[in-house]
């Protein structure tokens, strides 16, 4: 006798079957959304000396958002070749993965699964083509660490070691100085023997200052100071008269690298300072000889005048030495000559200034060089 099945519950009956249905279907779906099996991706190969764990199923990451799976793990073929990994990513993420992305395999967490993160390349540079291979970092490895630590440890260790040793050593010696053994030792406890050393620095002291105020009142005794004021005076010259070099210079108003009455550089002549700077290194050889001359006119005292134009002539050469140095002849070579002159309110008797050339306020940048 069959037993009849009422219409209400027939349809219970097919409402439960669909939602077992439904229910797996869904739980089918995330399993495959996890190994990206359902979504549009695209493939990358990228290579590793080793692969620290990586299997097929790990995530791959991209600026650590999930963005697909290890396909496959490939062997090397022969020993001492790399392993590859076959990476599926998103194809909603082609955009960027370029060809100079690169691929390092990480730990998420101190201890847990590894993961293969891809950390993009630039704009620039061409999209990665279907299996195109991208480049990758070696995993660090706690056995590296550990390694490295030692190591680091180590020479500690031997630094310290010799720090110990030299201290030994120095002690060794203030012991000795201590004493009195050593021409050291002798001098720090025989107070006679210095009390003889310090009353002949200070006599040495006296006599050498005495010898230079006697010659400088040699110097202004006349005829003697026409003699002295001559002698400098054509010696100065000579650094601007060189008849076996060629001669290329620069030539500025003071005005425009200094400001007014200082040796002091303005911003604006720090400036033209650099062009010459390159114009110097353009323009000499290694056998060069570059001279700054600073010139005044009668405005100023003598005195005055020549002590402004030689400290503007030295700031000047610091100031293109020590930024730009160019006394520098290049590796293994010796430097170039670099002077400073100051000629305060003087008239150069050089061919080429003549003698009735006027002082003015200039500056001269002169590159001389040897053709004999």
């Amino acid at each position: 006798m069959r037993r009849h099945i009422g219409r209400w519950r027939a349809l219970a009956n097919a409402a439960f079957a669909l939602s077992v249905l439904g229910l797996g279907g869904f739980g089918l779906y995330q399993v495959a959304s996890r190994r990206w099996q359902v979504q549009q991706t695209f493939h990358v190969r990228t290579r590793f000396a080793t692969v620290s764990g990586v299997e097929a199923g790990h995530r791959v990451r991209l600026q650590g958002m999930n963005a697909g799976v290890v396909e496959s793990v490939i062997p090397p073929r022969a020993p001492g070749e790399a392993v590859e990994l076959v990476l599926r990513v998103d194809e909603r993420l082609r955009h960027l993965v370029r060809t100079d992305t690169v691929a390092r395999i990480l730990a998420e967490g101190m201890v847990g699964a590894r993961v293969v993160e891809l950390t993009p390349g630039l704009p620039q540079t061409p999209l990665v083509q279907e299996g195109g291979l991208i480049a990758s970092e070696s995993p660090l490895e706690l056995s590296d660490l550990i390694r490295q630590t030692a190591g680091t440890l180590q020479n500690l260790e031997e630094l310290g070691q010799t720090a110990r040793v030299g201290l030994e050593q120095i002690n060794g010696l203030v012991q000795g100085i201590r004493e009195g053994r050593g021409s050291l030792g002798k001098l720090v406890q025989d107070d006679t023997l210095y009390h003889r050393l310090e009353s002949l620095a200070r006599h040495s002291e006296h006599a050498a200052s005495a010898l230079e105020e006697n010659l400088a009142a040699l110097k202004r005794t006349w005829p003697i100071s026409r003699y002295f004021d001559s002698r400098a005076y054509f010696e100065r010259e000579r650094v601007l008269y060189q008849p076996g070099s060629t001669k290329s210079s620069r030539r500025f108003p003071t005005d425009a690298l200094f400001e007014p009455n200082r040796a002091i550089l303005s911003p604006v002549g720090r400036t033209r300072l650099d062009e010459v700077a390159a114009w110097c290194k353009q323009t000499s050889k290694p056998n060069s000889e570059i001279v700054i001359a600073a010139f005044c006119d009668e405005s100023l005292t003598p005195e005055i005048a020549e002590i402004l134009t030689q400290e503007q002539a030295t700031s000047i050469l610091r100031y293109l030495v020590d930024k730009h140095a160019i006394d520098s002849a290049g590796w293994f070579k010796n430097r170039l000559k670099v002077a400073a002159v100051g000629f305060g309110c003087q008239v150069p008797l050089i061919p080429e200034a003549g003698l009735s050339e006027p002082p003015s306020r200039r500056i001269e940048i002169i590159v001389f060089t040897p053709q004999t």
